[in-house]
């Protein structure tokens, strides 16, 4: 008797563990995310109007129209914001870590912090040329979402944001990691009637380096 006890306290026992172990959710085990690190030259076009562009709101067409080449502060080696700024046809130069990845443009020297750490941009900022980005992984995409951006030229044949931009940018390696490609979504209700959606691509210098901007206002070239 104490034997057959002992036996069904068992199979309760070993049946209950069952349950819990097929009950149980399946955690896949942390892939780390992949490496971008590196420097990346550009490979597609970049145009000074840019295409599949949206239909101008009045404000920004009138600006467009009035437009002086004269006027970019580009001349007198002014950063321009961004995303003109980022998307130019200089190298530039991703450093990873997991709380933060750093681009690095030879373009005027600028320098963008992504913030990996799932903070939220904080409404406090105040407005800068680069703006403030925070970025997450979905599976392989790295997605940057960049607010805080302050007026200036969306790009240098005198398309205008007026503060109110939002940039997502989407970026996946292709090519056995040896090359970048990026969607970039730019939102500006006073500039734009929808979000302009343009496509970048680099490749892989595994030798390079970003070279100093120098940049001479007194330059009688300009």
């Amino acid at each position: 008797m104490q034997v057959n006890r002992v036996n069904r306290q068992f199979s309760v026992y070993a049946l209950a563990v069952t349950v819990l172990l097929t009950a149980a959710p399946a955690f896949a085990p942390a892939v780390d995310p992949p490496n971008f690190s590196g420097v990346w030259l550009a490979t597609s076009p970049r145009s000074m109007l840019g295409a599949n562009r949206p239909e101008l709101t009045p404000r920004a067409q009138m600006d467009l129209d009035a437009f002086d080449p004269l006027d970019d502060p580009v001349i007198r080696c002014v950063m321009p914001t961004f995303p003109r700024s980022g998307f130019a046809i200089y190298p530039f130069e991703i450093i990873q870590t997991e709380s933060m990845l750093v681009f690095l443009y030879e373009s005027f020297g600028m320098i963008r912090r992504i913030y990996m750490d799932e903070r939220q941009s904080p409404n406090y900022l105040p407005l800068a040329r680069r703006g403030y980005s925070v970025g997450r992984w979905e599976e392989d995409e790295l997605v940057i979402n960049t607010t805080h951006v302050a007026p200036g030229l969306i790009t240098g044949g005198g398309l205008r944001q007026y503060g109110d931009v939002s940039v997502v940018e989407r970026y996946r390696l292709v090519d056995e990691s040896r090359g970048l490609e990026a969607e970039v979504i730019v939102t500006a209700p006073e500039s734009f009637a929808g979000p302009w959606i343009r496509s970048f691509t680099w490749e892989l210098d595994p030798d390079g380096m970003i070279y100093e901007s120098v940049c001479d206002p007194a330059d009688r070239r300009f």
